[in-house]
């Protein structure tokens, strides 16, 4: 008869305690890119008929490009949209690099008044996309009887504002329908005119949109001058639209931890896509004969603007473009990363912040929905454990997912977690949570006071 005991040994069994991870896959890096082709006169028009570009994009299609052979192969070349879609997914890849994420998309306002590709692109994506850039012929402001140039309501900015609220909540309201935030970056004529007085620039850094950034600026080069003019004369009616340097600002924004400015000297010298700068508005004039801009046009170079200037005609009114500083060559850079806002929204970088917690922050408590939990007996109210229980999901999930991505440096100065014990779960069925974030700084001035002294 066998024994009834084993050999002797040591031996293990692995359990899984189903214990849920707080750290989530950040997409603050992934950008989406939209082209309005109705400047040229539509899809047709900007993609051409029975094209690979036209197959590829056909009815508003929604395409992820990781490369710049991806570009190729979704049938993207010099052709399409007269060059200027090459051009700003060149100039993205050439600052970002190759294997990121780009989704791109062609539509035409004419027949999307209300710029709902926004919306399409982000559900397409999954809802991951952090900020998305519209290349646009519509102009943010109207010319007055009396020269003044004003932004009205129903404008582009407006717009780009609404469907981001659709996507991410507006500020103050609780938000219901979506999940999704992001920012919008527009590159968009002032006016659709030959000259533009840039003492006349409408101000809107106060229209409160802090999901919206105005882009200003280009490269001042001729083939810049080629494709702004060739995309200008496509349509039966000549229009003023500048080529931009949204595919720049998206290059950026592609490996910017969400925390960081894109206007980071240290970080994102544009160097590799230009090496100067000018607006791209002024005093167009034409050389039709040659199919091009006469030399005594002026684009507005910004070396010809000094800093009281840029500061009181653009920065102050509310516009992100391209700067050079003294003393670094070749060199130019984004003046700011401002929304069209003052408050606690005013850059792109807390808002990239803000909404990455939320991402966060959300994904942590869903495991709770609908869960039972305890109150205490002597009241009905939240019990001191289901308080702290709480309390610990939001903080960990914040500690935990709150750093630049593959590193543990920290995107906020610090954060807190309220919850109200005195509530009564019992007839709401609802927990109310409030956490807050304090942002890192930012050292957009750097003031400097120099002199001699008889000794040190």
């Amino acid at each position: 008869m066998a024994t009834n005991t084993n050999l002797g040994g040591v031996f293990t069994t692995d359990i899984d305690g189903k214990r849920n991870s707080n750290v989530f896959l950040s997409t603050e890096n992934v950008v989406g890119l939209i082209f309005d082709t109705s400047i040229v006169g539509g899809l047709d028009k900007a993609l051409g008929e029975d094209t690979l570009a036209a197959q590829t994009f056909a009815n508003g299609n929604v395409v992820e490009l990781n490369t710049t052979k991806d570009v190729a192969e979704a049938g993207i070349d010099d052709t399409v949209l007269a060059g200027i879609a090459k051009y700003h997914l060149d100039s993205f890849f050439s600052l970002a690099g190759g294997t990121q994420r780009i989704f791109v998309s062609f539509m035409n306002s004419d027949e999307d008044p209300d710029f709902e590709a926004v919306e399409l692109m982000q559900l397409a994506s999954g809802g991951i996309i952090y900020q998305i850039g519209v290349w646009t012929g519509k102009p943010i402001a109207k010319k007055n009887k009396d020269g003044s140039y004003s932004v009205e309501a129903g404008n582009v900015c407006a717009k780009l504002e609404t469907v981001a609220e659709v996507l991410g909540g507006k500020v103050g309201i609780t938000n219901y329908e979506g999940n999704a935030p992001l920012n919008m970056l527009l590159s968009a004529p002032i006016l659709n005119e030959a000259v533009i007085d840039i003492k006349k620039l409408p101000d809107l850094s106060g229209l409160d949109m802090p999901k919206v950034t105005a882009l200003l600026g280009q490269a001042p080069t001729d083939t810049v001058h080629e494709l702004m003019y060739a995309v200008n004369h496509v349509a039966d009616t000549v229009s003023y639209v500048p080529v931009g340097c949204v595919g720049a600002a998206l290059g950026c924004l592609a490996v910017a931890p969400a925390n960081e400015s894109i206007a980071h000297v240290a970080s994102f010298n544009l160097a590799a896509v230009m090496q100067d700068a000018e607006l791209g508005f002024g005093n167009l004039v034409e050389d039709a004969e040659n199919k091009t801009y006469a030399a005594e046009s002026s684009f507005t170079n910004i070396k010809t603007l000094g800093y009281t200037k840029r500061n009181a005609y653009l920065h102050k009114n509310g516009y992100v473009f391209l700067v050079n500083y003294d003393g670094l060559e070749n060199s130019i850079f984004f003046s700011s990363d401002q929304t069209l806002s003052t408050g606690d929204y005013r850059s792109l970088a807390r808002c990239r912040v803000m909404h990455k917690s939320r991402r966060v922050v959300r994904r942590a408590l869903l495991p709770r929905v609908n869960s039972n939990v305890e109150v205490d007996i002597t009241s009905g109210k939240l019990s001191a454990s289901v308080v702290a229980e709480f309390q610990n999901i939001v903080i960990e999930a914040l500690d935990k997912n709150m750093v630049e991505p593959g590193t543990a440096k920290p995107q906020v100065s610090g954060r807190t977690c309220t919850i109200d014990p005195d509530q009564n779960v019992l007839d709401t069925d609802a927990i109310d949570i409030h956490y807050s974030l304090v942002p890192l700084g930012v050292t957009g001035e750097i003031k400097v006071t120099e002199g001699f002294s008889n000794s040190i």
